[in-house]
């Protein structure tokens, strides 16, 4: 089963249809695309894969909880699924929480009923001296002699090759590169160190966490990627 496929879709049927409109669109799909009838092979198979996740109550049932193309979809399921997986068994706790922070944009926080609305946590954010771009575009390139004299001195704020400068790609989004900027730097951000953002302390107030929902979500208050510009993870407050 892959949960990032959209089964529905692939079949042409709505999240509530039933078991009977499910094997009527199925049929007639898999006669279309059937590669006996010259259809394509990859179309086939997602469509049988479509068919025996939809027609199986169990597994249908677990898709339409985990995938976001489910009509059941609980969004903090994939998180805590994770939090709670046989992954801790392969890794010792330390290891496992510095992998967490440093790979995951979502944290999760763990919060009672005397929970007051406020929080306290580490996030990592992007760095305020690089703009995210982890090069300092004010570093200077040396030319050495043998015996360490400076001969000659250039700036080092270069123009991005892969934007050309414009600090924006393709889709007009900041360039993956440069983050933005529109060049680079010959030495990595002093402050970030290369790392494009850092580690600080968020602190939230009057947070609306209804005391019957298990858990909530604070949106873009999450760990900052040191990947993709501007993408930002979530808060998950779960209730124990």
């Amino acid at each position: 089963m892959d949960y990032s496929k959209n089964y529905y879709s692939i079949l042409g049927v709505a999240k509530d249809s039933t078991d009977k409109e499910i094997k009527k669109a199925y049929y007639k799909l898999s006669f279309v695309h059937h590669p006996d009838k010259k259809g394509d092979v990859n179309i086939f198979n997602q469509i049988n894969e479509s068919y025996e996740v939809l027609i199986d109550e169990a597994l249908r049932l677990d898709y339409d909880k985990r995938s976001k193309w489910g009509k059941d979809y609980i969004e903090s399921s994939e998180f805590l699924d994770y939090e709670f997986s046989n992954t801790s068994n392969m890794w010792d706790e330390d290891k496992l929480k510095e992998f967490k922070k440093r790979e995951q944009l979502t944290i999760i926080i763990r919060v009672d009923d005397t929970f007051d609305g406020k929080v306290e946590y580490e996030r990592y954010v992007t760095c305020k001296s690089c703009k995210g771009s982890g090069k300092d575009t004010t570093s200077k390139i040396q030319i050495k002699d043998e015996k360490g004299n400076i001969l000659k001195t250039f700036d080092s704020d270069g123009g991005c090759d892969f934007c050309e400068g414009t600090g924006k790609g393709y889709n007009g989004l900041d360039c993956g590169f440069c983050y933005g900027q529109g060049k680079v730097g010959a030495k990595d951000c002093e402050t970030c160190l290369g790392d494009k953002r850092i580690l600080g302390k968020q602190k939230l107030s009057k947070i609306d966490f209804p005391k019957d929902e298990k858990d909530h979500k604070v949106e873009f208050m999450g760990h900052v990627s040191k990947d993709n510009p501007g993408m930002v993870g979530h808060l998950w407050l779960v209730r124990v």
